[in-house]
């Protein structure tokens, strides 16, 4: 299948354009940024109830974590080709430094394996700058079908 045809059957700007119309996506306001064959980018924009240090306004580590979990399973679709359920098995982040107060988070992650069961994906979460992250993770995906 070429990378063209393996595509265009998962469109990632539909699917999240329905996913944030509900549940955990209206909740934390995700937005797809880019894809390609193997990767996806998403964004979490700062905002006021998603913050976990009221004092000082950075994000809560738990809206970091759902940002990468889903820019990793995105990442997984994007290699196939279509959507398929999927389970997270594992997933790691190393925090480097907090997401600072009005600081939007962008996820990029990569799935560099895919087995007949099971994804590998790597990932950087920043506020803009890749070199300065906040976040470093890798997963595992466990495929349903």
């Amino acid at each position: 299948m070429s990378d063209t045809a393996k595509t265009a059957s998962f469109d990632p700007e539909r699917f999240f354009e329905l996913a944030r119309r509900v549940g955990h996506g209206m909740a934390l306001g995700l937005e797809y940024r880019a894809s390609g064959d193997n990767w996806m980018e998403l964004c979490l924009p700062w905002r006021e109830e998603l913050v976990g240090v009221p004092e000082t306004g950075v994000l809560a580590s738990g809206a970091i974590v759902s940002l990468i979990d889903t820019a990793s399973g995105g990442s997984v679709w994007m290699t196939l080709g279509h959507f398929v359920p999927i389970v997270t098995l594992d997933l790691r982040l190393d925090y480097m430094r907090p997401a600072l107060k009005g600081e939007t988070v962008i996820a990029r992650c990569e799935c560099v394996k895919l087995t007949r069961q099971i994804a590998f994906i790597r990932g950087v979460a920043h506020g803009g700058d890749p070199e300065r992250p906040i976040a470093h993770s890798a997963a595992t995906f466990m495929l349903s079908s």
